[in-house]
């Protein structure tokens, strides 16, 4: 995007720059497993929230991963059906569409009484889900607000 500089006023240049570096810093984080300026989106800019949802989000995501694992471990597709939805959701949340989708696959395994690859699609989980945290805490961290 070029900006012709003659012309604007200073405020409006400002505007115009730190909406540049906006969308600069979001889209070096943009990948096909997150996209930062839908969760910038949903969540209004709200730095504040931001923060707050990233630590929920690590304080219950143990226990969401630890849920599947033990649906997996005793063989019970309904708890899996229940436990892969619930993150599922959460993943879909903070716009991880690739963590969204191994989430999905345990569901849809256990609502069909599928305990097939379950194993390996909870380790592809944990490693979006690793990532996805590595990310949002870089959001929280680099400037708070691009």
């Amino acid at each position: 995007m070029v900006i012709e500089k003659q012309g604007i006023p200073g405020l409006n240049r400002e505007i115009i720059a730190n909406a540049l570096l906006r969308v600069a810093w979001v889209n070096h984080l943009k990948t096909e497993h997150f996209d930062p300026d839908a969760l910038w989106n949903r969540i209004h800019g709200d730095v504040t929230l931001l923060r707050e949802l990233v630590d929920l989000f690590a304080t219950q995501v143990p226990g969401m991963l630890a849920r599947i694992e033990k649906a997996i471990k005793h063989g019970s597709p309904s708890d899996l059906e229940k436990a892969s939805h619930k993150i599922k959701g959460s993943m879909l949340q903070f716009s991880a569409p690739a963590a969204a989708n191994f989430a999905l696959q345990l569901e849809e395994n256990g609502r069909i009484g599928s305990m097939a690859s379950t194993g390996s699609l909870l380790q592809k989980l944990r490693q979006e889900i690793s990532e996805l945290q590595k990310t949002l805490h870089a959001m929280v961290r680099d400037k708070s607000q691009p």
